[in-house]
């Protein structure tokens, strides 16, 4: 189950950074879908580290978004 939650981990943030990368990102949608991800593996191994993680990549989107956000409105 660790190997298995590392690897949704990884793939949940990869698939974040690319949209990211690529300029095609929508950080609402893609945080609610992050945070569904993040629910679902607490409820199968709630203090597996790479929770952590995935719950870090969460804040440091939110804090670009409302930096983005800020930039944009002044």
């Amino acid at each position: 189950m660790t190997d298995e939650i590392v690897e949704i981990v990884d793939q949940a943030i990869a698939s974040a950074q690319r949209r990211l990368d690529d300029g095609d990102y929508d950080w609402p949608a893609s945080r609610a879908v992050l945070e569904i991800i993040l629910v679902g593996l607490e409820a199968r191994s709630l203090g597996h580290p790479d929770l952590k993680r995935l719950r870090r990549f969460i804040a440091l989107g939110d804090e670009a978004w409302k930096a983005r956000q800020g930039s944009t409105n002044g």
